[in-house]
């Protein structure tokens, strides 16, 4: 019996071994989701396009993003801090930049939902 325990624990070992995956399997992909276009919004000096890109949380909902950019455009002049001109409106943090055509383009994030302004598309 006792050269058999050998070969039988080998046998019992390989088998277990394939009983099921021994690898993680790949984490599954979201499927894609397009930013959504809210249309342009007057600015001072011209228009942008309003967009909320796809984020994991979901996309911003337009008219809650014009009501945001209305304040935050009526308010940074006198409240916003810094060189990004930060200013919080309504829960969501605003900040402004300056993009390669010298425009003023502004981009807000809130619990993981998120909108911008930029250049109007042609």
């Amino acid at each position: 019996m006792g050269r058999w325990l050998p070969a039988v624990l080998g046998v019992l070992l390989l088998s277990a071994c394939g009983a099921g995956p021994t690898h993680a399997l790949p984490p599954t992909m979201a499927p894609y989701v397009p930013p959504v276009d809210c249309g342009t919004f007057a600015i001072p000096g011209g228009q942008r396009d309003l967009v909320s890109p796809a984020m994991p949380a979901g996309t911003a909902a337009c008219d809650e993003a014009f009501k945001v950019l209305t304040s935050y455009y009526r308010d940074a002049p006198r409240l916003a801090q810094g060189t990004a001109r930060r200013l919080v409106v309504s829960g969501w943090t605003c900040e402004a930049d300056i993009d390669d055509h010298n425009m003023n383009q502004v981009g807000c994030d809130k619990n993981g939902l998120a909108f911008v302004t930029q250049r109007v598309r042609a």
